[in-house]
């Protein structure tokens, strides 16, 4: 289902089934692209300009951080315009009442830097996929257990990188993981390896001058060559994820 579609709907929750059919397409539709831009700009009206270069530029999954000024409505109107195919997320949401406003405006899935119940909860209610985060095994075990459908390992390149994800894969081969933090595209490839089912890129890496002066069609393009390397990574390990 479109973002567009979900919003329509105007319901922050929903038959069990039919949330977890809308969870299955998402998540069918995250693993696919394996990739996803993350926006964390100070300015609302730069993070929709940057979104929509993105999406120009073929991301089909992006994630608006909660701390871009009006993240809530540059995601509703993202999610308003936003082509069927493309998943509008919100990320950095830290409290329950957050995530209902996230849920509210259309957000196709909700990434948190901690674990807390009580933004798992609404989100499975609503047909939202849920992705909190989790460092250790002990954390990410405890994330799966309270209804994560991916545990967003952070900050990834801090702790480890692909070894780690490779040493958490061993006794934890079914939990869908995804990093971010310092993530850069041609690190793709090898998380990939280790086993990570999703990787966040900080659409930050684009050229700053681009952002700065508001190049949108020059970001597209940046945008197209940082996803088309992603994406040879993403096609050359898909068969081993």
């Amino acid at each position: 289902m479109g973002c567009a579609r979900a919003r329509r709907a105007k319901r922050a929750t929903m038959p069990t089934d039919c949330a977890m059919l809308l969870i299955e397409r998402r998540l069918r539709a995250l693993f696919r692209e394996q990739v996803v831009a993350i926006i964390r700009v100070a300015e609302a009206e730069r993070a929709l300009g940057l979104a929509r270069a993105l999406i120009a530029g073929g991301f089909r999954c992006v994630e608006v951080t909660m701390t871009v000024p009006g993240a809530l409505d540059v995601i509703q109107t993202l999610c308003a315009d936003a082509p069927e195919d493309v998943l509008i997320g919100a990320g950095t949401v830290t409290s329950a009442a957050e995530a209902r406003r996230c849920i509210e405006v259309g957000a196709q899935f909700l990434v948190s830097p901690i674990c807390e119940t009580d933004i798992i909860r609404p989100s499975r209610e609503a047909g939202v996929v849920a992705i909190p985060a989790g460092m250790t095994p002990t954390e990410i075990m405890h994330a799966w257990r309270l209804g994560a459908h991916v545990v967003k390992v952070f900050p990834a390149g801090a702790i480890g990188g692909p070894a780690f994800i490779r040493a958490v894969r061993g006794p934890l081969p079914d939990i869908p993981l995804w990093v971010s933090g310092a993530v850069q595209p041609c690190e793709t490839q090898a998380y990939l390896a280790a086993g990570a089912q999703l990787v966040g890129l900080n659409a930050g890496a684009l050229p700053n001058s681009l952002i700065e002066s508001g190049d949108w069609a020059g970001l597209a393009a940046a945008a197209r060559a940082m996803l088309d390397e992603a994406r040879h990574a993403a096609k050359v390990m898909s068969p081993a994820s």
